[in-house]
Parts: C-alpha cells; sequence; structure tokens
C-alpha cells in the first residue's frame, strides 16, 4: 500500500520550488529524516547532562544552552546545503543572518530546540522544529521529539506521518479527528501558562461545548497531541515566536485540522517586523469556528 509520501507530491508551491533544486519529494523527506536522526541524537547527548550545562539568558530571558547552539549550527549548515539553497531563520540567528529576511519567497524557519525550560528541567517535553515557508506560509513542518525516538512530518494538501527514528520513511500516515458531541472537549495548555488566561479560555470554551479537560503538554508536543488525537483544540494566546509556531502550522493542517489566527485568517511567517507569533488556535477539526468563540469579545 503506497503512502502519501510515496505519491505524486500535490502541493504546488512546493512542487515548484522542488523542480528548481532538481528533488522530488521522497528525496527531500529522506534527506530531512536523517537530518532529524542526527539531531535528535545529539539532543539526546546533551539531555543526558542537562544538569551540567551552562544557562545565559538571551534579552527576551529566555534560557540558551549549549544544546541549542550545537543543534543550531548543525541544522542550519545541512538546510542551506541542500540543493533547493534556501536561507535559514532560527531562533538562535543573528542580526545579521536574518538582516534581508523579508526579501526571501522561501525560507526555512526552525528552533533548534523548543521548550529549553523542559529541557533543563529534564520533563522530556523539548522538540526540534523545522518547517518550510512559502510565500509567508507554512507548507511543511517536522516536529522531532527526541525522546521518544519519533519525527511528525505534514506536508499541506499530501498528509502527515509519524517516523520512527532510523527508519527512513517507513511510517505511519496520520489524521485528526473530528469533535464528537457531547463528548468532553479537551483544550491543550502548559503548567507554565497564567492560571487567570488559562480559566478565561476555558470559559469561554465551556459556554459553547460544556465539559472542557484541560491536558497540559509542554512545547510543540501540542501540536502532535492536536494530530493525535488526545486534544480537540489548542489555543495560544500568550507569548511566543514563529519558529514555535510555523511547523506546527503545517503538521496540525496537513493532518486534517486547522491553525489559524485570531480573526480565523490562516498564519502568515516572516511578514512583519516582528516575529512574535500572533494569538492562534490550533484545531483537530476544521468545521469548528474555535477562533469566533475563543476570541469573541476578547
Amino acid at each position: 500500500m503506497l503512502m502519501w509520501w510515496s505519491e505524486q507530491n500535490s502541493n504546488i508551491q512546493l512542487q515548484t520550488l522542488l523542480a528548481h533544486g532538481d528533488m522530488t519529494q521522497q528525496t527531500l523527506l529522506s534527506d530531512l529524516l536523517g537530518l532529524m536522526d542526527e539531531a535528535s541524537a545529539i539532543a539526546r547527548e546533551y539531555y543526558r547532562k542537562a544538569d551540567e550545562l551552562d544557562v545565559i539568558k538571551k534579552g527576551d530571558s529566555t534560557p540558551l544552552t549549549e544544546a541549542d547552539t550545537a543543534l543550531h549550527h548543525l541544522i542550519t549548515g545541512h538546510l542551506r546545503s541542500m540543493a533547493i539553497g534556501l536561507p535559514v531563520l532560527s531562533e538562535e540567528s543573528n542580526l545579521e543572518e536574518i538582516a534581508t529576511r523579508h526579501s526571501w519567497k522561501a525560507c526555512w524557519i526552525i528552533d533548534p530546540l523548543d521548550g529549553t525550560k523542559e529541557f533543563i528541567e529534564k520533563t522530556d517535553q523539548f522538540t526540534i522544529n523545522v518547517s518550510l515557508v512559502i510565500d509567508g506560509r507554512a507548507e511543511l513542518g517536522i516536529i522531532s521529539i527526541p525522546c521518544l525516538h519519533e519525527h511528525w512530518v505534514g506536508i499541506v494538501g499530501n498528509g502527515a506521518a509519524i517516523f520512527s527514528e532510523g527508519k527512513g520513511l517507513s511510517g505511519r500516515a496520520v489524521k485528526t479527528q473530528s469533535y464528537i458531541p457531547p463528548n468532553p472537549l479537551v483544550m491543550l495548555a502548559s503548567h507554565r501558562h497564567a492560571p487567570k488566561r488559562v480559566e478565561a479560555l476555558m470559559s469561554s470554551l465551556t459556554r459553547s461545548f460544556g465539559e472542557v479537560h484541560r491536558l497540559n503538554s509542554g512545547s510543540a508536543v501540542k501540536f502532535c497531541d492536536v494530530v493525535s488525537g488526545a486534544a480537540d483544540v489548542y489555543p495560544r494566546t500568550s507569548p511566543c515566536s514563529e519558529w514555535d509556531v510555523a511547523a506546527g502550522d503545517a503538521l496540525v493542517r496537513a493532518a486534517g485540522g486547522s491553525v489559524t489566527d485570531r480573526e480565523g485568517h490562516q498564519i502568515l511567517y516572516n511578514q512583519r517586523e516582528s516575529l512574535l507569533a500572533q494569538p492562534f488556535v490550533a484545531a483537530a477539526d476544521p468545521m469548528i469556528d474555535f477562533a469566533q468563540i475563543i476570541f469573541a469579545g476578547r
């Protein structure tokens, strides 16, 4: 049985881009999975000695470790050397490296280590995020979960799948699930999110769905939880950056769900002066207008 990644690429934007580099969807994914295998193995090596790593506070007060820097150099170096030759926008990029970013028609947006606080605290809830953005839209997303030895991959218009480390293109296709009332709605949050903010979000959903359960999850694992069926919705109103969102955006949409801003519009990346992400809602069931329910009157 053929899986979507072995079939013809239906994403026209990606198809056009790959043609210039004489690459196929299969060769692209095989290359990326090999990269993520290597990156995940390195992440685990640092993770084993996380309590010994020096931690630096960046200008925005977020932590930076040797693991972030090592993964940044590995991933950016590999992506830049690929046949399609695209620039890379990373959480750890310096201003000089991204000075011309608004002129980029297509680029990689990456977070070499999403959930550095979780990494330092050894909660297992950290990821490596890689997304391919074309004309401002996330078309391909990979979220690797090193502690699970898994790569979650999605190409919008084609599908989503889970690949085990070291197994190449031997994966399992996944799709989001529709919400079925009167089941309780499951909403994702982080244990770090402000209690009042989370309570307000849950109250908005309770008015429309009745019983709402909270599921705590860390970093971009929350997008995987939406795809897996563990949760129905992931609303985010607290600050985060585009590299925290882009890979999960592509993954959820590729799997059949939706990711929108507070007005219900698709999110655009590398289009604004700020790299802070807009408030958004990732949902397993695209037929429910969660943005209207959550943000109406806010």
